[in-house]
C-alpha cells in the first residue's frame, strides 16, 4: 500500500517537475544559475513527491480490504433466543 503510493508519487513528481522545467527553462549558461536551478528543481521535486505521497497514502488506505473466500460456519454457541 505504501509502495504503490510511493510509486505513484514518484511518477507524479517526475512528470510535474519535467513540465515545470520545460515551462520555466530560460537559456542561461552561467554556472551559478545552473547550480541554483538544479537546487530549485530538486526542491520542487521533493515537495511535490512528499505532498502527493501523503495525499495518496491517506486517501487509498481503506481500499486494501481482503475478502475471505472461505464459507463461514454458523456459530453454535448461544444462538437461542432469550424467550
Amino acid at each position: 500500500m505504501l509502495s504503490s503510493s510511493l510509486l505513484s508519487g514518484l511518477i507524479i513528481s517526475v512528470i510535474s517537475t519535467g513540465i515545470y522545467i520545460l515551462i520555466s527553462d530560460k537559456n542561461s549558461k552561467e554556472e551559478d544559475k545552473l547550480k541554483n536551478k538544479k537546487i530549485e528543481y530538486c526542491t520542487i521535486f521533493c515537495i511535490i513527491m512528499l505532498v502527493s505521497v501523503i495525499i495518496l497514502y491517506f486517501t487509498n488506505r481503506n481500499n486494501d480490504k481482503i475478502v475471505s473466500l472461505k464459507q463461514v460456519n454458523p456459530s453454535t454457541i448461544n444462538n437461542n433466543p432469550p424467550f
